[in-house]
């Protein structure tokens, strides 16, 4: 069964750790549905997944954030996505739902 894609996001967010903005970044997120969910609307509680990619590349401070365990990308709408860091290319995943701004 293929996945489906509920919303994608694009934009310039703060990457934090804590209450510490580490810097501002360009991000690309995939909203993916749950497979076990209809396709009707509603999709208040359709998420199983957040996906995507941040610009990293090149920077030094990629190896720190790859590391960093408590990580929250603060989107451009002001909702909050923790997140980890899956490679030193800047692919991450959510560790948990958008948080309301």
């Amino acid at each position: 069964m293929s996945r489906r894609l509920l919303q994608a996001l694009t934009g310039v967010g703060g990457i934090f750790t804590g209450d510490h903005l580490l810097r501002e970044t360009p991000y690309r997120l995939s909203i993916w549905a749950k497979h076990d969910v209809p396709g009707d609307g509603d999709d208040r509680n359709a998420v199983g997944a957040i996906e995507g990619h941040i610009e990293i590349e090149g920077m030094s401070e990629a190896v720190v954030l790859a590391g960093a365990e408590s990580l929250t990308l603060k989107l451009q709408d002001g909702r909050r996505l923790p997140f980890a860091i899956l490679d030193t290319g800047g692919r991450i995943v959510g560790r948990g739902d958008l948080e309301p701004a």
